[in-house]
């Protein structure tokens, strides 16, 4: 029950990624850490202790994964650390995504990476920074905000090279 719930698990976290690499998808997942468990009832499997997740470009560290499933389905990946980091490259052409939070949630159903406190998403030199980042992945729109924190404001740097093109 455990393999076959932890295949679903690895499958689920892949299909989503539509602007991944074609090739990713068909790359296997490999998740590390120093112990797992999983709750039939609750419907999570939990990875603790320097959690990495690799498939293709796609890489995940943390120190903790949280896979919430319902129906056998992954539905959401919730990964902490100090901070967590994702990095994926959406496609040949384009450099590696690199974003990190103390929180990252990502959201299958929705298409969508939401970086939590002292979250950084990064891209072809190009950076933002804030309380808040919501990555929808489908779209290939990022939303950053303060939070509740009004002393904290949304920083993004963009390099001299990218300012022509209207960012």
């Amino acid at each position: 029950m455990h393999v076959r719930l932890l295949l679903i698990v690895l499958m689920s976290l892949s299909a989503p990624l539509s602007h991944a690499l074609q090739n990713d998808a068909n790359q296997p997942i490999k998740i590390e850490s120093d112990k797992a468990e999983r709750n039939d009832e609750k419907g999570t499997t939990v990875y603790e202790g320097a959690v990495v997740i690799r498939q293709g470009t796609i890489k995940i560290r943390a120190d903790k994964v949280i896979v919430y499933s319902e129906r056998n389905k992954v539905d959401r990946i919730v990964c902490i650390g100090k901070p967590a980091h994702y990095q994926q490259q959406p496609k040949p052409e384009d450099g590696l995504v690199l974003a990190s939070g103390d929180t990252i949630e990502y959201h299958l159903a929705a298409d969508r990476i939401d970086l939590l406190k002292n979250a950084s998403l990064e891209q072809n030199g190009t950076t933002i920074t804030g309380e808040k980042i919501h990555y929808d992945l489908k779209a290939e729109v990022v939303k950053a905000s303060s939070g509740d924190n009004p002393k904290q404001r949304i920083q993004m740097v963009i390099p001299p090279s990218n300012q022509k093109e209207g960012n």
